[in-house]
Formats: C-alpha cells, structure tokens, sequence
C-alpha cells in the first residue's frame, strides 16, 4: 500500500538525506540497510529534487531484479508521490518499460530495465543516461552493474541505489562498502554511503519491529534487522526445533478425522540419481502448516508418484487442491495433470523468498512435521549454508549467499508447497 505522505514522519538521518543538494553527492550513492528502514522511501522523495538539478536532457533509468520488482517496490510509491502530492504525472508502458514523468512544467523520458541475469546488459548497451536508480543493487548481475555506471557519461550524471546487506564476500561490499568505511579516498570521490537502521524509519511501530525480529535469526537477523553486511553460515532454518516443530502420527490422523485440516496439498522436486521428494502438505484454519506425509525415492518414475498420491488420497479420505512442482521436469508434470484431479503448478520460487517464507513460519511455530516424515527431518538438520571458505569460491556471483545444493530434495519440495500457498491462496 503506498505510503500516505501527508503523515509522514522523519528521523534525522532521513532528514539530512532530503536535505543535501543533490548535485553535492558523488557519481554513485548507496543507501543500506535493515529491512523496511525507509531506504527507498527517502529516496523516492529525492528523485524530484534530482531531475530538477540535473534537467530532461538525457534518459533517467530505473532498474531492479526485474521490471516488476522494479514496479512492486518503487513504482508503487514514486506515481503517487509525483501525482497526489506535487501535482505532476506518470505514464509507465508495463510491455516496453518506457516511463515519462511530467513534473513541474518538464517531461522527463525514462525507462526501466531488469538487471539480474547476465543477458540484461544488452539491454542497456550503448545508452546515455543522466541518472540511475538502481533498487536492490545487490540482486543485479555484476556485468549490468558495470555496463550501468559506463552509461553515466554526462558531467552532472548520478546514480542512486538501495540494498539490504548481503554477505559480507559481496562484490558490493568488497567494492565500494568495505573501502569507503576504511576512508579509501579513490572510491570516497565518486561513493558515498547511508547506513539506515529499523530505527531510522520514524512510521513504524514498536510492535512491527518486534514482528520483524521473530521473523530472523542468526546472520539473517543480523542484517535484516541490524543492517550489518555479513556472512551467512550454518543451518538454513537454525530454529527448526524437533521438541517443538515434530508432532505424532497419532496426532496428525486426529486432525484429519476431526477436520482440524482444511485443505491438502503438494510440493514435489524431481529427481533421478538424486532423489524425487514428494510432500504431502495440510494446513488449518489458524494458518498452521503440517508436513503429513513424504515419498522420498531414487530412481522413480513419474507413474510411481502418481500411485502414492492416489494412495494417500483414499488412506486420508480427503482430495489434494494442488501440486507445485519443480519446472525442470515438464513432461513429468504432464503426466501428473493427465493422470490425477489435482491442478499442477511450475511455480518455481527464488531461494531466498521461499527459504524466508518457511523461516518465519517455524519462528513463530506455524509449521510441525509429522516424526514418520524421516527424510524432510534429516535434511532440516543437516541443510546449510556454505562456509566463509566455501563462499568466497563464489566471490562476484549472485549465489554467494545461497544455501549449498546438498541435502535439499525435502527442502526444495518443501518451499515450492508452502511459497505457493502462502503467496497465492492463503487469506
């Protein structure tokens, strides 16, 4: 929901920030930080006061991870800025992601681009572009990010960027962050950096950020609600606490005769030599998830998955609303449609998304595992991140920070369910 701006309240540092002449800052700017710390919020607000300085001469662009996200996290808030709240107006074709804003009697001609795989440089080659907002620096593809600041060729040219910190054996951080907190005077001449902290965003509650620290803990915690650029190392659900996230055979057929459990459904990543998980998902009407059942094989076919499914419908006396599968297996997935009532979703989630999703859902114990479910158990165990050692092998790559493609199969069937439901039928 857009903020309203009418009722808009500013810390200090958020004042300083909208108080400072936009051409005093060097070529690229970076604000950083917790989570929700108003880091795109302030500069939303200073995109006016930037365009006004540096005129509608040259192209203005604004890239994400992608359009949409681009979109969902700074569209959403600028348009109504621009038109609610200082008279002017945006246009923003969604197909070509050619944007014009009128503001003060000047249109300004931008585009938005999606910079996080390394085939979104071609977008972008052979521009000239007097400004550049890069929302999550961070998820952008390291040639993008390059290709980017080469495009900013006028004198008066800046660039504006937002991130929550990542780890520590970031390129961003290694280039720019790290260097700049050591007074570096090369990279202090054209990088200045904003460390924004939850604390810094004078609209949120006290509650809110009690919410938000449940949701984190360990090097997640650290960064999401401290802001602090750090390695991420461990066990992935570091909280999960087979005391109090296990629950009984027994107790899980007492939910499903007493009706406890509203609605069943599937998670299922494809395997051969590693094996196929397929989980067996309920959740009731408090929105309390349950792992209820697994098949978790080497070797299997597709029509074998489909028998255990069919199996477990009659042994359950209930019907599956749907199955969310891995998208690397397509005809797989077809037979499933062909030979099963359920509907069959390719929705393959990020990592980072769905792994946050099924966290939270452990930290605030709405998730319990069925103990017959053996193989989802050892993985909850035993899935990690990699080492500091083991990390720097991916220095510059956008997977530094993702948990190793070990002891995952369960885990990957797992976040597929969930993420779907969570994000697409859960009121």
């Amino acid at each position: 929901m857009p903020v309203k701006w009418e009722n808009s309240k500013y810390s200090k540092k958020s004042k300083q920030f909208l108080a400072k002449d936009p051409m005093s800052f060097p070529l690229l700017t970076l604000l950083d930080g917790a989570v929700r710390s108003g880091k795109t919020l302030n500069i939303v607000q200073k995109i006016p006061q930037i365009f006004d300085s540096i005129g509608n001469e040259y192209l203005k662009v604004f890239s994400g991870y992608s359009k949409s996200t681009v979109r969902n996290n700074v569209l959403i808030e600028l348009k109504p800025y621009i038109e609610n709240y200082l008279g002017g107006n945006l246009k923003y074709n969604t197909s070509s992601g050619e944007m014009e804003i009128s503001l003060w009697g000047k249109k300004y001609p931008c585009l938005v681009v999606g910079g996080g795989d390394s085939d979104s440089v071609a977008s972008i080659q052979g521009g000239t572009w007097d400004f550049w907002y890069a929302n999550e620096l961070p998820q952008h593809h390291y040639s993008f990010y390059n290709m980017a600041l080469s495009r900013l060729t006028p004198a008066n040219a800046r660039a504006f960027a937002d991130s929550n910190p990542e780890s520590a054996n970031h390129w961003l951080y290694q280039e720019k962050i790290k260097p700049y907190l050591e007074n570096n005077p090369e990279v202090r001449k054209v990088f200045e950096y904003w460390h924004f902290k939850m604390s810094d965003n004078a609209n949120l509650s006290k509650t809110f950020i009690e919410n938000q620290e449940k949701l984190y803990s360990g090097a997640f915690k650290a960064r999401k609600i401290d802001g602090l650029w750090i390695v991420a190392e461990g066990l992935v659900y570091d909280t999960f606490n087979t005391s109090k996230h296990v629950i009984s055979h027994n107790q899980i057929i007492d939910k499903v005769k007493t009706n406890n459990i509203v609605e069943y459904f599937l998670g299922i990543d494809w395997g051969w030599n590693h094996p196929t998980a397929c989980l067996l998902m309920g959740v009731d009407r408090f929105g309390k998830y349950y792992l209820l059942d697994e098949l978790y094989s080497q070797k299997i076919e597709a029509d074998n998955v489909i028998k255990w499914i069919n199996q477990k419908q009659q042994e359950y006396g209930r019907y599956f609303s749907f199955a969310n599968c891995d998208n690397a297996r397509p005809e797989q997935n077809d037979k499933l449609r062909k030979a099963t009532n359920l509907v069959i979703y390719e929705d393959k989630p990020r990592i980072e998304d769905s792994v946050s999703l099924v966290r939270g859902l452990i930290n605030y114990d709405k998730l319990l595992v069925c103990e017959t479910c053996t193989a989802t158990l050892n993985e909850f165990l035993t899935y990690r991140y990699p080492s500091e050692t083991e990390q720097l092998k991916f220095m510059g790559s956008n997977n530094a920070d993702l948990p190793l493609k070990l002891n995952d199969d369960c885990m990957d069937a797992l976040r597929y369910a969930i993420f779907k439901h969570l994000t697409t039928f859960n009121r």
